[in-house]
């Protein structure tokens, strides 16, 4: 009689233990309800508490339904009371892309709550979301939690098959370009270069991802790498004058520019049609002062190239600095005659730059410089309505 008593004492404990865990299943399923109610209903805070259980909770953690309503109780937070928690952007996303996962038939789990329409457009939402919020987090000096918010950004992408963030100009491209902002801000070196080449791998079309990459390099010591990714980004963008310049003016440090000279020297002889060639050459010459032979070398790029802006631009700026500087000398002197003389070499070099300069502009009619140039060239020319037309056109591209 003992035993079967015994017997039937585990019976009971182990029907009520089977009865607890199916209320503890059951209130955390509950919490689950819970939370859709008080998402419908904007309590916010309601929502984030019952949420967050379901979330904590073993038996509702993975839960298709807990995920179909975190994403919108979270996106919600931080859109309206992002006090409530400082990660609810990031919290969103992950729960978007979990409900995005599909079953063994490739259905998305949470289709019986939500479309997939509708939670392609969350996500789309949490994508802009993070981007902003990245950009404010750079503003603020947390370039760490910036490049988190760009990272996550990366996972949101490949679901965007309409290309609703390519045409708000959320890109890898762009992601991946703010990010080395960030980076370089930390002073990460590592992660800088990281960053770069993958732009360099992508042919991100910026110029100054070689510039950035050179200079990290020589920050680093290596000269040779610093050399190696300017004369790569030239190689790509063969007139952009910031490489141009960078590539110079990274010789001239070294005193190298003699070298410099005669790589440009033997590739002429070897390629004598390449205006590019006597364009760098000329630029050469142009910084380290040697007006003869920069002259030259600009006359020559646009006898082979007449549509070159780069030529023009430069041959019209070398007269004009020239011309700058004998009226500066002309101003300095006691002797009429001499102020005379340099005053009329002074003005015959503005009359050289005019037209190089207006060649330039029709060319490019945006380049700032240019019409900076434009400007004063016709104002020393006493023709005021175009050089105020140049200061009109100056203030609408501002």
């Amino acid at each position: 009689m003992k035993l079967n008593t015994r017997i039937m004492m585990r019976k009971v404990l182990l029907t009520l233990f089977i009865a607890a865990i199916s209320i503890v299943g059951f209130a955390q399923k509950h919490n689950v309800v819970n939370a859709s109610i008080a998402l419908r209903q904007e309590k916010l805070d309601e929502a984030k508490k019952y949420i967050d259980e379901a979330y904590a909770t073993e038996s509702t953690a993975n839960d298709p339904k807990m995920w179909n309503y975190r994403a919108p109780i979270y996106l919600e937070i931080f859109q309206k009371k992002p006090e409530l928690d400082k990660d609810a952007i990031l919290k969103s996303t992950e729960a978007y892309l979990r409900c995005l996962q599909t079953d063994h038939k490739g259905r998305v789990v949470v289709r019986k709550w939500t479309e997939k329409e509708v939670l392609l457009s969350g996500l789309v939402q949490c994508a802009y979301k993070l981007f902003n919020q990245a950009i404010e987090e750079y503003n603020a000096g947390k370039y760490k939690r910036a490049i988190k918010l760009y990272d996550t950004i990366f996972e949101i992408i490949p679901h965007d098959q309409e290309n609703q963030l390519k045409r708000g100009n959320i890109t890898k491209e762009t992601i991946l370009y703010n990010s080395f902002f960030a980076s370089n801000k930390m002073k990460d070196n590592n992660k800088s270069k990281q960053i770069l080449q993958q732009l360099i791998a992508i042919n991100f079309n910026e110029p100054a991802i070689y510039i950035y990459m050179s200079n990290i390099y020589l920050e680093e010591g290596n000269t040779d790498k610093a050399i190696e990714y300017l004369a790569l980004g030239r190689e790509i963008f063969e007139e952009d004058q910031s490489l141009i310049n960078t590539e110079i003016n990274l010789y001239i440090k070294l005193n190298r520019t003699a070298e410099l000279i005669e790589k440009l020297g033997e590739a002429i002889e070897f390629d004598s049609e390449n205006h590019l060639l006597y364009f760098n050459r000329g630029t050469i010459y142009d910084q380290e002062g040697n007006i003869t032979k920069a002259e030259q070398d600009y006359k020559s790029a646009l006898e082979i190239n007449p549509s070159s802006f780069g030529a023009n631009y430069n041959l019209g700026a070398l007269y004009f600095n020239y011309g700058v500087k004998l009226k500066d000398e002309a101003g300095n002197t006691s002797s009429d005659t001499k102020y005379k003389a340099l005053t009329k070499q002074a003005n015959d070099n503005f009359e050289k730059a005019l037209p190089y300069m207006q060649d330039a502009f029709n060319l490019n009619k945006e380049d700032k410089n240019t019409i900076i140039s434009l400007k004063q060239l016709y104002a020393l020319k006493g023709a005021y309505d175009k050089s105020n037309a140049m200061k009109k056109l100056l203030k609408e591209l501002e």
